[in-house]
């Protein structure tokens, strides 16, 4: 009998925790959404960017790389919606999901797009389009998909030390 209620214990805890896990996978920001939010939503950064750093030198990076690079990234943004519509929804408060989810894509991405340019708002001084036009032009020799990969990978990292963010899902040992 005793052995019987152990196991039938063992086997609750092992339940428990694999729901706890399910619920915490649920509610992270797997790889792939990371990838797809910032290959969605980069092209507007860039825009941001462009816009607010005309006074660079004509032969700055951001005046001279930066457009063919926003021209790849808007050519893949199509592309990227799933994976930015899943990672926005698990930014969205939990009771509005079901609403939001329910949705048609032609309805929600205009939504999101709104919404999202007022939550990234990045306002780029002047002064700061100096260091946003190195640090662009350092990331030039990257495809625009490495590009990607490697800010989403940045923002996965900061997201699991805490932030505004939803966090990420936990890296799978090897």
């Amino acid at each position: 009998m005793k052995k019987a209620l152990s196991t039938f214990a063992a086997g609750l805890a092992l339940c428990a925790t694999a729901s706890a896990r399910a619920a915490e996978a649920a509610n992270c920001l797997n790889p792939q959404e990371m990838h797809g939010f910032v290959a969605y939503f980069l092209p507007k950064v860039l825009d941001e960017v462009s816009r607010n750093c005309t006074a660079l030198p004509a032969d700055s990076y951001v005046r001279t790389g930066m457009p063919h690079l926003a021209a790849q990234l808007q050519d893949a943004r199509q592309a990227a919606w799933p994976m930015a519509r899943s990672a926005f929804l698990k930014f969205a408060p939990p009771g509005d999901v079901k609403a939001i989810a329910g949705l048609s894509d032609d309805a929600l991405r205009p939504l999101v797009d709104e919404v999202m340019a007022s939550k990234m708002s990045i306002s780029i001084t002047p002064a700061a389009c100096g260091d946003a036009n190195d640090i662009l032009e350092a990331l030039a020799p990257l495809s625009a998909e490495q590009g990607v990969h490697l800010v989403a990978t940045i923002l996965t990292l900061a997201a699991r030390g805490g932030s505004k963010m939803p966090t990420t899902c936990p890296r799978e040992a090897p």
